[in-house]
């Protein structure tokens, strides 16, 4: 793995910190991930939780140096370091369970936050060798410090109709809805699938997967699903 850890935080450190920390980097980094500004009430939506927990959080994170405080929450170095290690974590048990294990993706999701803050590095190195030493997670996003970069991509409700896109990455946010994740898997809606969009209005947008079977996609999964 060929990752830059400025501020020496060794794996011991990491494992020492309280999981609350991991939960609210991460959250941290995806919101970033897709352009979104990380406000407090973002972050609370994101995990569920209240707005006091994030705040109470969130301030014991900047003592601990991982975060700075401006218009929007920014993490330090340390603080991205630390969140890109638990998404590399996340996206490669994701993988894992997915593809040597045949575990839908709904049940995936349960199954990775079981393990996500258990996996020693020996593991994920190993699981890695097996999956092939992929670059991205099962949902298209990169796998922090595989050497993947992202090329230009638009949301789904984004683009023009009548023609046909390759699906590239699907947001994290969608994947905490097991019904919605379930649903995109039944109707082959995944990275690196084809899809065309037939007809939107303000609402849904229509599609197709394979030739004549057409279905809508509401606007909050179009928003959600980038395609190049």
């Amino acid at each position: 793995m060929n990752n830059e850890n400025p501020n020496v935080f060794t794996q011991n450190d990491i494992e020492k910190l309280p999981n609350s920390f991991y939960s609210h980097a991460e959250a941290i980094y995806h919101l970033s991930e897709v352009g979104i500004e990380v406000k407090q009430t973002r972050v609370a939506d994101w995990l569920g939780v209240s707005r006091a927990n994030v705040s109470q959080v969130i301030g014991r994170m900047q003592n601990s140096g991982l975060i700075e405080l401006s218009d929007n929450l920014l993490l330090t170095e340390k603080g991205s370091y630390l969140a890109k290690m638990i998404s590399r974590r996340r996206r490669i048990i994701e993988r894992f369970l997915s593809e040597i294990l045949d575990l839908p993706w709904d049940q995936v999701y349960k199954e990775t936050k079981k393990w996500e803050n258990v996996l020693s590095p020996v593991t994920e190195d190993s699981m890695l060798k097996i999956l092939g030493n992929p670059t991205t997670g099962i949902f298209g996003n990169p796998i922090p410090y595989s050497g993947y970069f992202e090329g230009p991509m638009k949301r789904l409700l984004d683009v023009k109709v009548n023609k046909k896109y390759n699906i590239v990455k699907i947001s994290e946010e969608l994947k905490k809805d097991s019904s919605v994740i379930s649903f995109l898997q039944k109707n082959k809606i995944l990275p690196g699938n084809k899809i065309y969009i037939s007809d939107t209005n303000e609402y849904s947008i229509t599609v197709s997967i394979s030739k004549d079977q057409f279905f809508g996609l509401d606007q909050f999964i179009a928003e959600r699903v980038y395609v190049g």
